[in-house]
């Protein structure tokens, strides 16, 4: 069997904050093979790193210059700031730069500061910002415009999807092959499949089975003639949403103009006149979500999808099981913690969201990208599936790339990766053995291993 190494530099990295975020950020850079500092005033949190992780920590006020020359900042490659308060964070980006820190990265969740970003960014040099609840309502809105979807991402502006679908036994799916599926079903390529909670990267003779989760990729045209095949292809008109909080607020925003009818239950009185200011033609309901009687009385069982946003994962779950079994057609749900996820059957709840992991994808990304500056193709995106266990990157193809104009039935590819998409001069190219990669190409690669940084770790000349 071929092996195939990861290159890159191996990076010094300091983490400000052990919360969800930072743990989970911690967590893949540190297998990733960096060298991760952890920096933390709570014990508790600072424990649980200690006990968990092959990482340093550190136990202090990350916005304090006497913490953070103790954690020997001028040696390092990159801060990344990911504490409760956006003040220490933003705090700490700047004492670090002082220091001599090129890159830095603030979480940054206040709505006011976020309204501003690229003026922080150019005031205190800022390589990235992150708002994990900006990003998880953009995750929402995405798998409302599928809704038959419990993932959707896109790539390359648009020009590729993914989604990923729920295989149930009376789908015309369930024992079909992933070559087949490509001759009856349309252009698209099924570029993973979760099975028993372990991920594979199929290839044309895999049979897909009922209970498997598959991930299907294609350009936004084919994947919408894909899911009308399927017979799926109702669209949301009206969501009720259950709770009131960041994310509620930028979904709100990023649903404006898109002909859907939202409506926001919140129990915090203040919390539902910032949202009625905001978005007077949102219809916000003060009351305990909670409630089965409520949920009902606000029209829970002819709403064509539900959303689950609290801070309280118990009330996310219990709502959102309590919407299935009231017939809601999609049925979105936010949890924050790992472990309740884990311990979740797949087939209980519809679509997670996990807002520490969507931050956690954008961070290894920039990491990535900072490791792959001379690479034959740079990291544009990168995003996680089934929890993690498969990446999809997004990949710009530069001119050194070795193989350009060789046809990909010529080329090996890693056993554990596969060329999905390639984006060329605007068009989706589902590839074939007879299609081939080009410098100026956008390629979407998908794979099970960890620390991919180019083209050249998955792809090479055959022996």
């Amino acid at each position: 069997m071929r092996i195939y190494h990861i290159r890159g530099k191996k990076m010094k990295i300091v983490i400000a904050g052990a919360g969800r975020v930072g743990y989970s950020i911690a967590r893949e850079l540190s297998k990733e093979n960096h060298d991760i500092i952890v920096i933390e005033q709570d014990e508790k949190k600072l424990k649980e790193v200690s006990n968990n992780l092959d990482v340093l920590t550190l136990s202090g006020n990350a916005a304090s210059y006497d913490t953070l020359k103790q954690a020997e900042l001028k040696n390092a490659d990159l801060l990344i700031a990911v504490t409760e308060a956006d003040e220490v964070n933003l705090l700490c980006c700047l004492a670090a730069k002082k220091l001599g820190v090129t890159h830095t990265i603030a979480r940054v969740r206040n709505r006011d500061y976020f309204r501003q970003t690229a003026f922080l960014k150019d005031e205190l040099g800022l390589s990235m910002t992150i708002n994990p609840e900006e990003e998880t309502a953009s995750e929402i809105s995405r798998i409302l415009r599928f809704p038959f979807a419990s993932k959707v991402e896109a790539f390359a502006n648009s020009k590729a999807e993914s989604v990923e679908i729920k295989i149930t036994q009376d789908s015309v799916l369930d024992n079909m092959k992933v070559a087949d599926l490509r001759l009856k079903l349309g252009n698209v390529l099924v570029c993973a499949v979760s099975r028993n909670k372990e991920a594979f990267i199929p290839r044309g003779d895999f049979v897909i089975k009922a209970g498997d989760r598959i991930n299907v990729i294609g350009s936004y045209k084919e994947i919408n003639e894909f899911i009308k095949k399927l017979g799926k292809s109702h669209k949301t008109k009206s969501v009720l949403v259950l709770g009131g909080g960041n994310i509620a607020y930028y979904l709100a925003n990023q649903l404006k103009g898109a002909g859907i009818a939202l409506k926001i239950i919140e129990r915090k009185k203040d919390a539902c006149e910032k949202l009625k200011d905001a978005f007077p033609k949102v219809n916000i309901v003060y009351g305990n979500g909670t409630n089965p009687d409520i949920l009902s009385e606000e029209g829970l069982e002819v709403a064509d999808a539900f959303v689950a946003i609290t801070g309280d994962d118990e009330d996310n779950i219990i709502s959102s099981m309590f919407a299935i079994t009231s017939g809601v057609d999609k049925v979105i749900t936010k949890i924050k913690e790992g472990r309740f996820i884990r311990m979740l059957e797949t087939d209980q709840l519809d679509s997670i969201v996990q807002p520490s992991s969507i931050a956690t994808q954008r961070v290894v990304r920039y990491v990535r990208s900072m490791q792959n500056a001379y690479e034959s193709s740079s990291i544009d995106a990168l995003y996680y599936m089934f929890e993690q266990s498969v990446e999809i990157l997004e990949l710009r193809v530069n001119e050194s790339f070795p193989y350009s104009g060789v046809p990909l039935k010529d080329l090996a590819v890693a056993h554990d990766a596969i060329v999905s998409s390639i984006i060329r001069k605007g068009n989706c190219i589902v590839p074939g053995g007879d299609d081939y990669i080009s410098a100026g190409d956008i390629v979407i690669v998908t794979t099970t291993r960890k620390g991919v940084l180019s083209l050249d770790d998955v792809v090479e000349a055959k022996q």
